[in-house]
């Protein structure tokens, strides 16, 4: 894009912005740098002499922390012993693959043991999994025009891992939701629009329930109706095995957010009393297994191995101890420098046990 061709499209931007024109097509290319992958010495020149190459001037090491949004699903942890009673786990996927490739004729395998994984009764199963990677400082002090830009890069590195094994206990932590969904009974299960239109009348579907103000007032009223119910011993709202009860302070709330902004700008906005028709203590999630079916689960039930899809899925009510995650383990170990390949791993070991509670209290809501 020419000098010419910018100052026209700023005033056309502008006139739109301002609403003296309306929305017209903007053509970016030249205008925005989508950044090129590798430096060209016949483009990334300089313009007088077109012959000299241009510099790196700054470096943007993309790394942002992220935090677990299932947090308050990890009940606690431990060092000794090896049996928790009430405890359920789900096999994570474990991954040791390297991640720097070498080349031929140097080892990647530094005394790599994988155990078996460990079943046992009482709620109890082991998941051992790690995560690894290669650091060569030598090669990659040739990237760097000092040791405070090589040391950023090696940060975000480290912080890269860290961000991955929290979204590894959180997305465990999701499908540790859809299996105690799974393993619910049907009549663990509230049908919301079933039950609106039985109680209103009113024509509502899964479709149009979000945007029907009516009906999102009947939602969160069977929310906090459920929630009230917990606090009472019984065995309506769990496997029927075991009486139980639990308190407000020990109550978990999933809600999908879309349901979540739909009551907090319908009902909530023209609530003369907001705290009777608003949730608090509750956890928000865009979805609850995949993205692209944000309403959906598809697992199958570790119980016996059958496979349960349930859709229309908005919100999760579910005990304390329904549900829950023990790390168990984590230790983070550097090999020696391998002489031949100038290179070391560090390895994080962790072993994490997911507990799934079939006696304790869990109710779901869907839009069907």
């Amino acid at each position: 894009m020419t000098t010419e061709q910018i100052y026209q499209l700023v005033n056309a931007v502008n006139k739109q912005a301002f609403g003296d024109q309306a929305l017209a097509v903007s053509d970016l290319q030249g205008l925005i740098s989508l950044g090129n992958t590798v430096l060209s010495s016949s483009v990334n020149t300089e313009a007088f002499l077109n012959t000299l190459a241009q510099r790196i001037g700054q470096t943007i090491v993309r790394y942002r922390a992220y935090r677990n949004k299932l947090q308050d699903m990890v009940l606690t942890d431990f060092e000794y012993g090896a049996i928790l009673q009430k405890l359920y786990v789900y096999m994570p996927e474990a991954e040791a693959d390297p991640m720097y490739a070498l080349t031929d004729g140097q080892s990647i395998d530094h005394y790599e043991v994988k155990k078996p994984v460990v079943d046992q009764k009482l709620f109890v199963t082991r998941t051992p999994y790690m995560f690894m990677v290669t650091i060569q400082r030598q090669t990659l002090k040739e990237a760097f025009l000092s040791e405070a830009g090589m040391g950023a890069l090696i940060s975000a590195i480290y912080g890269q891992v860290r961000n991955k094994i929290e979204a590894t206990l959180e997305n465990l932590g999701r499908l540790t939701i859809a299996a105690g969904v799974a393993e619910a009974s049907a009549s663990q299960e509230v049908k919301l629009v079933t039950e609106y239109v039985a109680a209103s009348g009113q024509t509502v579907t899964a479709a149009t329930a979000l945007t029907n103000e009516g009906f999102l007032r009947y939602a969160i009223r069977r929310i906090k109706e459920v929630m009230d119910d917990f606090t009472d011993m019984s065995v309506l709202h769990n496997d029927g095995s075991l009486e139980t009860f639990t308190p407000y302070e020990d109550q978990r709330i999933r809600i999908i957010s879309k349901l979540e902004r739909a009551l907090e700008t319908t009902v909530e906005w023209a609530a003369f009393n907001e705290q009777y028709v608003k949730l608090t203590g509750y956890t928000k999630l865009n979805f609850w297994q995949s993205e692209q079916s944000p309403y959906s689960i598809d697992v199958k039930r570790p119980s016996d191995g059958t496979e349960v899809t349930i859709d229309n899925l908005v919100a999760v009510v579910h005990d304390r101890d329904a549900l829950g995650i023990y790390q168990e383990y984590e230790e983070i170990l550097t090999t020696p420098l391998n002489a031949k390949g100038n290179y070391f791993n560090q390895y994080w070991h962790r072993k994490d046990a997911r507990l799934l509670d079939t006696s304790e209290n869990l109710v779901y809501f869907t839009l069907n």
